[in-house]
């Protein structure tokens, strides 16, 4: 969840600051199982448009819905450059 102040942090959680970067990202609509495949997708189009993955940044996954397994809805975003 982006927010601009941490303010009040509940015990058992935990803040993090992830740094400004550049995303490549997708959508994932579908079967949980099948999200190495959009992965997939979203590296051969990294690949093709002349980027480069960072595998040492932070990539990110929103989620919208994930309540049933078998239809998640989820934006798949990799760090790139």
């Amino acid at each position: 969840m982006e927010v601009k102040e941490y303010d009040q942090t509940p015990s058992d959680m935990v803040t993090l600051t992830v740094p400004a970067q550049k995303y490549a990202a997708i959508r994932h609509k579908g079967t949980n199982l099948k999200t190495v495949e959009s992965y997939n997708e979203l590296n051969r189009w990294i690949e093709a448009n002349d980027y480069e993955r960072l595998k040492d940044k932070w990539h990110l996954e929103r989620f919208y819905s994930w309540i049933n397994p078998e239809n998640i809805d989820v934006e798949l975003l990799d760090t790139i450059i």
